[in-house]
């Protein structure tokens, strides 16, 4: 005969093994649901990816170059197409100007009439700098109150001519219906490469200088040193 012992020994292994068994499903099912979710997942990745024609890839780029206020250029694309233009201009020994807008006292257009009055004349002034560049010129927002124009194989004389037409355009043009009596000004700084400076950083900074100084002297101006 089989001592007690024995028969406890055999049903804790009995137990002990129906406990591993089970231990094993459980952990089955969750590594199969994991694959299950990891797998569904990279089909919804694949047809994504799929789905993406260039036309949708365009316009994502276009989306994360542009400024969602004025519809120009944001500040990170016209550092980078600064500098890449930059770079250009001296491995082909060619002028580049930079043009930086600044309309003045927008923060008393902000104070008396509100944000949205202030988002209404930059983007006029976004439409009005669109309508006097050329096509391969680029007009971006290089901060929060100032625009700017870069030139590519042009020299300042000509940027002055573009900076005073907008200059001009701007003066005569209503903000919008609610404000037709409402006329603004600005300001604007024109430099050149390599006339003034012969890296983006600098050129940017004298470019600032000259716009500082066209508001010193009363605003309403296009001043080039």
């Amino acid at each position: 005969t089989r001592r007690s012992s024995d028969l406890v020994g055999d049903q804790g292994w009995a137990v002990f093994g129906r406990e591993s068994m089970f231990t094993k499903m459980v952990l089955d099912m969750r590594n199969n649901r994991q694959k299950f979710k990891e797998t569904k997942q990279q089909t919804i990745l694949d047809k994504t990816r799929h789905s993406l024609t260039e036309e949708n890839i365009e316009e994502f780029e276009r989306i994360t170059l542009e400024d969602k206020t004025t519809g120009l250029y944001n500040s990170r694309a016209f550092s980078k197409k600064l500098e890449y233009e930059l770079r250009r201009a001296k491995r082909y020994k060619r002028p580049i100007s930079l043009l930086v807008v600044s309309i003045d006292k927008l923060d008393e257009v902000g104070r008396q009439y509100g944000q949205l009055a202030m988002d209404d004349t930059l983007r006029l002034v976004s439409r009005i700098i669109q309508g006097a560049i050329r096509d391969v010129d680029l007009a971006a927002r290089c901060s929060g109150d100032k625009l700017a124009v870069i030139f590519p194989e042009t020299y300042s004389s000509r940027a002055i001519v573009v900076g005073e037409r907008i200059r001009e355009r701007l003066r005569g043009t209503q903000i919008n219906e609610e404000l037709r009596n409402l006329r603004v000004t600005a300001s604007i700084g024109v430099v050149s490469f390599p006339t003034h400076a012969r890296d983006e950083h600098d050129l940017m900074n004298k470019a600032l200088e000259f716009l500082n100084q066209a508001k010193a002297d009363g605003g309403d101006m296009v001043y080039n040193g």
